[in-house]
C-alpha cells in the first residue's frame, strides 16, 4: 500500500512540473546582431528575451535588445 502511494505521489509531482524550453538568444546593437549567442531556459519567447537581455547587461558590453529563437 505504501509503495502505491509513493509511486502515485512521485508520478503527480513529475508530471505537474512546468517544462521550460531552451532558446538561443542573440545580442543586438544598432539593429545588427553582435557577438555570440547564449542559451536561456524560459516558458515563453518574451520571457527568454527579458532574461537574455538582463544576462547580457550583467556580462558587460553594449546591448540594445536581445532576440531569441
Amino acid at each position: 500500500m505504501n509503495k502505491k502511494i509513493l509511486f502515485t505521489l512521485a508520478f503527480v509531482v513529475t508530471t505537474s512540473t512546468c517544462y521550460a524550453a531552451t532558446y538561443e538568444c542573440y545580442r543586438y546593437v544598432n539593429s545588427s546582431p553582435t557577438g555570440t549567442w547564449i542559451k536561456v531556459k524560459a516558458n515563453s519567447k518574451s520571457e527568454a528575451e527579458k532574461i537574455a537581455y538582463k544576462r547580457m547587461k550583467e556580462l558587460g558590453g553594449k546591448v540594445d535588445y536581445a532576440k531569441c529563437k
